[in-house]
């Protein structure tokens, strides 16, 4: 035999071979899979509350819930949310802070000085007295104690925070029937 036709049969007999050992899907390997449980579904929804599935979802997901969420009542925008006031008088912005945390300061900036702090309220009111178009308002939430009243900060401080815009609201008139 010629050296180029031992070599062509051992090429043939290596592919022969790997395409053999290459079709994996007939037998599963038992040691290197996972087994998993199979619930039965009617005593999973039994026994869950939403709360309980949520937690579940949380615990799946890992970071994808924030350890600190923050709720402005009003109107979103591009540039923040939008919270109308009546003509003349305080304006005030709801805030919802959700947190497991037990721990936690809400703040409300006017042009990058705090107004007001809040700890450990997840529903917060914030009040301006006198609301102006022209000022830049922030609230946010840290874990820590940024300052008080009168301090300046930066909004990077906070863990979270939203834009607020006060927009001087219609007043109402009184339909007379």
């Amino acid at each position: 035999m010629s050296y180029k036709k031992l070599l062509s049969l051992l090429a043939v007999s290596t592919l022969a071979l790997g395409a053999c050992g290459a079709d994996d899907t007939e037998e599963p390997d038992t040691e290197d899979t996972e087994q998993t449980e199979q619930a039965d579904p009617e005593e999973e929804t039994a026994d869950s509350s939403s709360q309980d599935l949520i937690n579940q979802a949380k615990d799946d997901s890992g970071e994808a819930f924030p350890e600190y969420g923050l709720e402005v009542v009003g109107t979103w925008t591009t540039e923040g949310y939008e919270v109308g006031y009546a003509p003349g008088e305080a304006a005030t912005v709801p805030v919802n802070i959700i947190s497991e945390a037990e721990e936690y300061n809400a703040y409300l900036l006017e042009d990058g000085v705090i107004s007001e702090v809040v700890s450990d309220t997840p529903e917060i009111e914030f009040t301006v007295d006198s609301p102006s178009a022209d000022a830049e308002y922030v609230v946010g939430v840290s874990p820590e104690d940024l300052g008080e009243a009168g301090d300046e900060i930066n909004e990077e401080d906070f863990v979270r925070s939203e834009k607020i815009s006060l927009v001087e609201a219609e007043p109402e008139e009184d339909a007379e029937e």
